[in-house]
């Protein structure tokens, strides 16, 4: 279902349903949404069942509800746009079935797929299977994560345009690629004015807890610094799944699993914060416990510093909630 909240009065939040999605129009399991910059929203479907339809989509209000309108199948992932409304994403399986990144141009004839790079040609060092949203720097380049290949661990990978509609695709690090290095990168990138690229790893790490990375260029190679390795306390959280959130004093911002130990994988929202000393300093900013939420997804930030996010389970109905919290 595709739904907004709004802010009311007394601090309470209205929830309006505006498009439910079906096997035989929108398919199941819609990702994360992309406004265009018109009103109009952008995404991908899973397919709820074999022969039914999974698409990548656009919705466009109107007076009558929400228009669905499928613009390619197969589905994809990793979905960003470009200054110019042009679609880039994980789409396809490419030509050695492992993944692909592609492009998806509008045209007055509807959508052109282009496909820019196919994973594992050459044994699979390249990464397997990119599944994390993709991420731009200030000069044009994607950024991303697989979660296999490389070293059998996920890699994190740069492209960058040639200038001619072509791209060229470097490996940034393999993970696993020494003692205590994280593993296994389901969330994406997010880079800083300086061209850093900082993400987290669910495994890996002292405890196999994971890690908090950041990816910094060094004399034409990069070099990966271990900003915080998870487990070392239950109370803390494991495994960082999601893509985290940076506001512009350079903090980060995530949600991982564990916290509160009556409540299995409840979930911890986290605060990674630099020090001068060039350490970095972990702070649980809300621990959850069921009754407010479990299982947290990905977090943002307003302009405010305001965090919001959504749980998969949890709340008074145990299906999940959408939840602020203000510092």
């Amino acid at each position: 279902m595709l739904f907004e909240l709004s802010p009311g009065a007394n601090d309470r939040w209205e929830e309006s349903a505006l498009f439910n999605f079906a096997k035989t129009t929108g398919g199941a399991s819609p990702q994360p949404l992309l406004p265009d910059g018109h009103g109009n929203l952008f995404g991908a479907t899973d397919a709820l069942e074999p022969g039914s339809p999974a698409h990548i989509f656009e919705l466009t209000p109107g007076s009558g509800g929400w228009e669905f309108t499928p613009i390619y199948a197969p589905s994809g992932d990793c979905l960003v746009f470009d200054q110019t409304g042009n679609l880039y994403g994980c789409i396809g399986e490419g030509n050695y079935d492992h993944g692909a990144i592609a492009e998806l141009s509008p045209g007055s004839n509807g959508w052109t797929y282009t496909d820019l790079y196919d994973f594992c040609k050459f044994g699979c060092p390249d990464g397997i299977q990119p599944e994390s949203p993709l991420s731009w720097d200030q000069q044009g380049n994607l950024y991303g994560t697989t979660l296999q290949g490389g070293n059998g661990y996920g890699v994190a990978f740069r492209m960058t345009p040639n200038g001619d509609g072509t791209w060229t695709y470097h490996v940034l690090h393999r993970f696993g690629s020494f003692q205590n290095d994280g593993t296994l990168p389901n969330a994406g990138l997010v880079l800083d004015d300086a061209g850093n690229a900082y993400g987290a790893t669910v495994a890996g790490g002292t405890y196999n807890c994971g890690i908090v990375f950041k990816l910094e260029p060094s004399g034409g190679h990069w070099k990966e610094r271990v900003l915080y390795d998870f487990g070392g306390s239950w109370s803390r959280g494991c495994a960082p799944r999601f893509t985290l959130a940076l506001d512009p004093a350079g903090n980060l911002y995530g949600s991982n699993q564990g916290g509160d130990p009556n409540c299995g994988p409840c979930g911890v929202i986290f605060k990674l914060a630099p020090q001068k000393s060039g350490k970095w300093k972990y702070s649980a900013v809300h621990t959850l416990h069921g009754d407010d939420g479990a299982g947290p997804y990905g977090v943002i930030l307003d302009s405010e510093g305001n965090i919001f996010g959504t749980t998969g389970a949890g709340g008074k109905y145990s299906w999940g909630v959408a939840f602020e919290i203000t510092p």
